[in-house]
């Protein structure tokens, strides 16, 4: 079955949805056709101009990656004159689309922050930033008696009801309801220009906000009612969390620099960087991949022994040691292109599942930039 770049984008939606991702964000598709149909996927880090001649060479029509091609450029023209433009003409002209997940990809459930946390070996793991948080909304509808449970099937079935592990949880409460048909009208109950007092269920259930216009079409489309009634209100509590960076605990304590050494190795660095005490006792580690410096102090205000992250500057490194918690700049490539290998694993088993006729590769380009001697 052939697939288009579309397809590709409703996967990718499912693995890091793009609500998720930071307002200051520029995620999703940068370039190409979402109509154009794909054989090939290169999943990379970044689109730089190694990985488009990959693509090219094996003949993939859409490269999907982590980082953003448009990110930080504000582009006021596209000539061959820079860069970014020969680059956008090269992935133009080859007919390559270029999509990415990256601060939704951070945020997710099983994106890069858990990759790394798990490498590292963490148990107990908890979001160390919570960014977003699941809303709902309660919607009340009033229908005939004996009418609704086919109402609350519909509802529930567009996505309302759903409470931990439980589905259709609904209320009903019986009452009076009264309405007086006008001219034009073609009532289910009573008749024009007479008041109808009819037994009624005031059903009651909570909907995830971004649902509310599908559940809303389904209870209208189920109720027999020409005009129903109903009501749309918003609730305090929350539902599931996402955030920003990990926290979780090692198994046993050890010696930062034993902690520091094991990452080095998982990692494949030549060199790592360290800041703070090598024989701290380090039990409870937060992280965050990519430049997540920011968020030292708040993994120490939450009590981590170290931190892991990347692009460290001096005075951040001072501030670490000034408050006594280890920091491991593991770099910000080797944090994140942990995921390339995971992406290739979902969209191949997404492939699978759909009956969809494409391979999808990581990229063998190496684009660490840092290196030491």
């Amino acid at each position: 079955m052939s697939v288009k770049v579309k397809d590709i984008m409703g996967v990718m939606e499912s693995i890091a949805p793009k609500k998720l991702a930071e307002g200051w964000d520029n995620v999703g598709l940068a370039i190409g056709d979402p109509e154009r149909e794909v054989t090939k996927i290169l999943v990379a880090l970044d689109v730089i101009d190694p990985v488009v001649e990959e693509a090219k060479a094996i003949g993939a029509e859409m490269i999907v990656t982590h980082h953003p091609m448009l990110l930080f450029k504000k582009i006021e023209s596209i000539t061959t004159e820079n860069a970014l433009g020969r680059r956008i003409f090269n992935l133009i002209e080859n007919g390559i689309s270029a999509f990415s997940a990256h601060t939704n990809l951070d945020i997710a459930a099983g994106g890069t922050n858990d990759v790394l946390a798990e490498l590292a070996g963490l148990e107990n793991v908890e979001i160390l930033d919570e960014t977003w948080a699941q809303t709902f909304k309660k919607i009340v509808v009033y229908v005939p008696v004996g009418h609704e449970d086919v109402v609350r099937n519909a509802m529930c079935e567009a996505g309302a009801g759903h409470i931990g592990a439980y589905s259709h949880c609904t209320f009903g409460a019986q009452g009076k309801g009264t309405f007086l048909p006008l001219e034009g009208t073609n009532p289910f109950l009573g008749e024009q220009g007479k008041l109808e007092v009819a037994d009624e269920i005031r059903l009651e259930t909570i909907v995830p906000a971004e649902q509310v216009n599908g559940v809303v079409k389904a209870m209208i489309a189920a109720h027999p009612y020409e005009e129903a009634a109903y009501d749309i209100y918003p609730v305090e509590q929350k539902g599931k969390a996402e955030g920003i960076g990990r926290i979780g605990e090692l198994p046993e304590a050890v010696p930062f620099k034993e902690f520091a050494a094991m990452l080095k190795e998982k990692l494949g660095l030549d060199a790592i960087r360290l800041v703070g005490d090598p024989d701290k006792m380090v039990k409870k580690v937060g992280l965050c991949t990519g430049a997540g410096v920011g968020f030292t102090a708040l993994a120490h205000a939450k009590g981590c022994d170290a931190y892991l992250t990347g692009d460290i500057k001096y005075h951040e490194a001072q501030e670490a040691v000034e408050k006594d918690i280890g920091v491991v700049d593991v770099t910000h490539y080797a944090s994140e292109v942990l995921i390339v290998p995971v992406l290739q694993k979902k969209l191949t088993e997404a492939a699978k599942e759909n009956g969809w006729d494409i391979e999808v590769v990581c990229s063998k380009v190496n684009g660490q930039t840092f290196w030491n001697i």
